[in-house]
């Protein structure tokens, strides 16, 4: 099974039911799939690219349930941008191109429906990267080597809006960097900053603050130090942007002084610093880390960490005095810098927290025992998995989990639930929601843990994707829409995506009873505000289905221009 880092999807895996039959079933015949890749931009077959698919495997918006029996069928383009999936059953396949180098993005996926018979001329066409590139220098004009310039993106994710590391570069002696594979359309930011890599947990950076030296801080293009006045970056496709240079301010240096405190009292700790929003972590579309400020305290946990910038930072430690590879304690604190040093501060590194739950039913249990296996999934929202770290649980409704060995930190939850009819109502913490908010772990007051809220009334819809003259529209983007949502982030959150297949057709997952907004388009949404602002706005456009409980509905959809 894997899980995506893109918008958390609640994934029914659907087994059907046949009826007895005398006689025995007629056997199925396999095809293939095949056609050709080309650049968007100019029609030439591109050689060299992967074209796969996943037999035996469920897609569910955006995640895939595996079986035992998965296996990929990949085929690589020739000269002539040729491709051929073979020995596919009748089944609905996502196929995938993938771009083994720079130049064109990453990927393109279409939803294709075999029947037995093989198709020809499912073409692909791959839409090409840009880049862009500038200069750094000073106050003074010089240029400044060694810094790390940041492709930002600034997205909805986990009920709010952040700003997200997507892609960097590196200044040269003469000041000069490049950002490879930026993806046309879409709104960036840019940031420069200086990363130090190993600093000492006793600077000696003086006491006092008038003859420190000035550090380069982050500095959003072209010139500022408030990412709300940054200018924003939009290329077209194959496109190289000049010019994006910047001018890095300088800022006054501050400390944090203080020490980290154990279970077992003061200890040596291991401790990370980064600046906040953005910082190393997940988003929608994925995650991407970059080496952050690390050191380690004497036995007397102490830290005096200097030549810091006025700004939020996370500041991390963990003892590592623990027979597996998870730290003994963790800490991650937050901290602003004004105007001055933070001193004696005390950061209490917690022992490891064990996290129990209960699977229950929504309403009356039924009367007839269900079998129904449930996945809950945790995932570190601002670092890595450390090894060993287990962060999964497969519990069945109406038993309990325990999650035994957590580090206090912030997590997204996401959930997956196979049986026919049924979904994911709701996930809570504390009492509180996080099916679409964060999971602050040891926020819950008293002793309560989680509950995975499970509705088995769920209904479904299927619509087929017609033009005006009622030709079918394949591959287009299906937008799913509950009624009831109260702001754009959560929009964000709740959105499902799908896509019809060659025939136009298009099948939801289960969903909660309820009136939904359906649109069937050919433009590209992600979780940027402004994507989801023509969303919003639009939203009353859209097709209005009302899905009562355990029922379905088949619409038609004519594919619209959402402006």
């Amino acid at each position: 099974m894997k899980f995506p880092l893109s918008m958390c999807a609640l994934a029914s895996f659907v087994i059907g039911q046949q009826a007895p039959s005398l006689n025995p079933a007629p056997a199925t015949t396999n095809a293939s799939i095949s056609g050709i890749v080309r650049d968007a931009g100019t029609g030439t077959p591109l050689p060299n690219y992967i074209v796969a698919t996943d037999v035996n495997a469920t897609w569910v918006d955006n995640a895939i349930i595996e079986t035992k029996t998965t296996r990929e069928i990949r085929s690589t383009t020739d000269d002539q941008g040729r491709y051929k999936l073979n020995d596919l059953p009748p089944d609905r396949y996502r196929v995938t191109v993938t771009n083994p180098q720079r130049g064109f993005l990453t990927s393109v996926t279409k939803t294709i429906t075999l029947n037995g018979a093989s198709l020809d001329g499912i073409n692909f066409n791959m839409v090409r990267e840009g880049s862009i590139s500038g200069k750094v220098v000073d106050q003074n004009g010089e240029p400044i080597p060694g810094l790390t310039v940041h492709l930002i993106s600034r997205e909805y994710f986990e009920g709010s809006l952040g700003y997200f590391f997507k892609g960097a570069g590196n200044t040269n002696d003469r000041g000069e960097y490049t950002i490879e594979g930026v993806a046309p359309g879409h709104p960036y930011l840019v940031l420069v900053e200086e990363r130090p890599g190993k600093v000492p947990a006793h600077s000696d950076v003086p006491l006092n603050p008038k003859l420190r030296r000035r550090i380069p801080e982050r500095t959003w293009y072209p010139g500022t130090d408030q990412k709300e006045s940054a200018m924003v970056v939009v290329i077209r496709a194959g496109e190289h942007r000049e010019g994006i240079d910047i001018e890095v301010r300088k800022s006054p240096s501050y400390c944090i002084e203080g020490a980290f405190q154990t279970p077992r009292g003061p200890a040596e700790t291991d401790f990370r610093i980064e600046p906040l929003q953005p910082s190393s972590g997940v988003s929608n579309g994925g995650g991407m880390y970059f080496a952050m400020s690390t050191g380690s305290t004497p036995s007397d946990g102490k830290f005096r960490i200097c030549n810091l910038y006025p700004g939020a930072y996370r500041l991390t430690g963990m003892e590592n005095q623990s027979p597996d590879s998870l730290p003994a304690a963790f800490s991650a604190t937050t901290l602003t810098i004004l105007d001055r040093d933070l001193q004696n501060l005390s950061v209490p590194a917690l022992p490891r927290l064990s996290l129990s739950g209960e699977v229950i039913w929504e309403g009356d249990a039924p009367q007839d025992p269900i079998t129904a296996h449930v996945t809950v999934f945790l995932q570190p929202l601002l670092r890595t998995m450390f090894m060993g770290e287990s962060l999964d649980v497969r519990p069945n409704v109406g038993e309990g989990f325990s999650f035994p060995s957590l580090l206090m930190d912030d997590y997204a939850v996401s959930s997956m639930l196979r049986v026919p009819g049924m979904y994911i109502n709701d996930i809570t913490y504390g009492g509180q929601s996080v099916m679409h908010e964060r999971l602050r772990l040891g926020s819950a007051v008293g002793n309560t843990g989680m509950r995975v809220v499970i509705g088995r009334d769920g209904a479904k819809f299927t619509a087929q994707v017609a033009d005006k003259d009622g030709n079918p529209a394949q591959n287009m983007r299906v937008l799913i829409l509950p009624e009831l949502i109260a702001s754009e982030a959560m929009l964000a959150d709740v959105l499902i995506t799908g896509e019809s297949d060659q025939m136009g057709q298009y099948t939801s997952r289960t969903l909660a009873p309820g009136k939904y907004y359906v649109v069937a388009c050919d433009q590209e949404f992600d979780s940027t505000p402004e994507s989801i602002a023509k969303l919003w706005r639009s939203r009353t456009q859209f097709k209005e289905v009302e899905l009562a409980p355990n029922g379905s509905a088949q619409i038609k959809l004519e594919p619209l221009k959402i402006e």
